[in-house]
């Protein structure tokens, strides 16, 4: 069976050209793939305002959809962290489990199944220097090794970090809803510290967290992308 393209719901109404660029990633790999067109949310925003009710019936809903997939790829760190940690605790039986954990061992987050493919079949270019971003999930689900494996191939790319007392970028889903300005005050934090560094913007391999962070930067000169449209970079 094709691998099946995982695309959270956010980043099919916020972000659609990072759904894009890995379309057009696994296309240039020569991948054979497909979309189900019943995905909807993975059920992470019900998970951690406290509605496991919702987020059982949303991880159920995705067991159906990719229940039968080989490998399910996932763009999202966060997105593919719900499904591999969170959803083993919304099992109500042991039938259940089984099932979430065979389907969880299935999800792939883009940099860490890139990192496995190999070097890419060409060299994408990008000349210029960014901070690649530590998103909490990345950091949990442990997918920074690969991101900077996958962006070492870019030629012409620097890759910088800031310290690590900026854990957090803001977001943090539900979060940013229920904190507005403390989550602001957090996002300006860590804004402040990208510029430090002098780097051009950021990298990420979430797109929730660049909404966030560019909705705050509007006065700055940063740019924000995705891993997956640094690979198709061609500059």
């Amino acid at each position: 069976m094709a691998l099946q393209l995982f695309i959270p719901c956010f980043m099919d109404q916020g972000a659609p050209q990072v759904a894009a660029a890995t379309a057009s990633l696994l296309g240039r790999l020569g991948v054979a793939w497909n979309y189900p067109q019943a995905q909807t949310c993975c059920g992470q925003f019900a998970f951690t305002s406290g509605d496991p009710a919702t987020a059982r019936r949303l991880m159920r809903h995705f067991l159906r959809v990719f229940g039968q997939a080989e490998t399910i790829l996932c763009p999202s760190a966060s997105c593919s962290y719900m499904v591999r940690r969170n959803y083993p605790q919304l099992a109500l039986n042991p039938g259940e489990l089984r099932e979430i954990e065979g389907l969880a061992g299935r999800v792939r987050e883009l940099s860490e199944w890139l990192a496995e493919w190999g070097p890419l079949p060409w060299t994408p270019r990008f000349p210029g220097t960014l901070v690649l971003h530590r998103s909490c999930k990345a950091r949990q689900i442990g997918v920074l090794p690969a991101a900077r494996q996958v962006l070492s191939q870019v030629a012409g790319l620097k890759l910088l970090e800031v310290s690590p007392y900026y854990a957090c970028c803001g977001f943090g889903g539900v979060f940013s809803a229920l904190q507005p300005q403390l989550s602001q005050d957090i996002g300006e934090d860590y804004l402040d510290a990208v510029q430090a560094t002098g780097a051009q913007g950021l990298v990420s391999l979430d797109s929730s967290c660049l909404l966030h962070l560019r909705g705050l930067a509007q006065a700055r000169d940063l740019q924000f992308f995705h891993l997956a449209e640094i690979l198709m970079s061609e500059r």
